[in-house]
């Protein structure tokens, strides 16, 4: 069976090189594009088995990156 793919939403709180620095580490670690859109959110297709896998790999990905990450993106999904 395929790996179906999950849209996860981030919006980004505080625009500067924190918030960059996140999106960076969010494309290398699982392989997404994590490119800001209109008004600052940023739509990432995981392709996790489920919605809450997708959701738990970005988390995973930001809180190892930095604990504070909730001050500079916010979960939207």
């Amino acid at each position: 069976m395929d790996r179906m793919t999950s849209i996860v939403v981030l919006r980004v709180r505080n625009p500067g090189p924190d918030a960059s620095r996140l999106l960076r580490r969010l494309e290398s670690e699982l392989g997404v594009l994590a490119q800001p859109q209109t008004a600052g959110f940023v739509p990432i297709s995981v392709g996790e088995d489920g919605y809450d896998d997708a959701v738990a790999a970005v988390t995973r990905v930001l809180e190892e990156s930095d604990a504070e990450w909730q001050e500079h993106l916010e979960l939207r999904s």
